[in-house]
């Protein structure tokens, strides 16, 4: 059954979609590559496998503005749900008033079509996601966390890295904004 949303919450609403129209017209009109295709799986396994830890998903220097892209590039690319103190609720319409609610934590899920990243608004200046290794085996599963990473870095129009667990120096993997593509760290 539908129901007409009125009052402040259908202006929220409202702008809430032209937010995300605005990006959908952006990564259309704006993009011919998501990913490297050199970026095989057989060269990267490693770096996923299951060692009891998650990998993060970080981009550095970003603002509440950053936080609103990615949650239009995730209602966009995945299959998304949002927890506020483990519960299901009601998702969102802006970045601001959930980095502002200190007093619960928050996770917004993004299904990848397989993997699932966890965005969980620690902090505005700093969007930190997680993956679980063990959901990514396959060159399939990684096409689709590096293509939504890519995705997210020309969004955002800063570099991602992924990285090992609660440790953002130690990158495995990080993309870059300004050569568009995937890069292995030199040791």
């Amino acid at each position: 059954m539908l129901r007409r949303i009125r009052g402040p919450v259908r202006a929220q609403t409202a702008e809430c979609c032209r937010m995300h129209e605005r990006l959908l017209f952006s990564v259309q009109s704006s993009r011919t590559i998501s990913y490297s295709v050199e970026m095989l799986w057989n060269d990267v396994s490693q770096i996923f496998e299951t060692d009891g830890s998650l990998r993060d998903v970080i981009v550095r220097e970003t603002s509440v503005s950053d936080w609103d892209k990615l949650i239009s590039l995730s209602l966009l690319l995945g299959n998304v749900s949002y927890e506020r103190d483990g519960e299901t609720a009601v998702f969102p319409t802006s970045a601001a008033r959930v980095l502002a609610d200190l007093g619960h934590s928050h996770c917004m899920k993004i299904d990848l079509g397989g993997p699932v990243a966890n965005a969980h608004f620690f902090t505005s200046e700093e969007i930190e996601l997680d993956l679980d290794p063990s959901e990514i085996e396959s060159q399939a599963a990684l096409d689709k966390v590096l293509g939504f990473c890519s995705e997210l870095s020309l969004a955002v129009e800063r570099d991602v890295a992924i990285t090992e667990e609660s440790n953002p120096d130690a990158i495995l993997l990080r993309y870059s904004f300004p050569q568009r593509r995937w890069q292995t760290p030199s040791h």
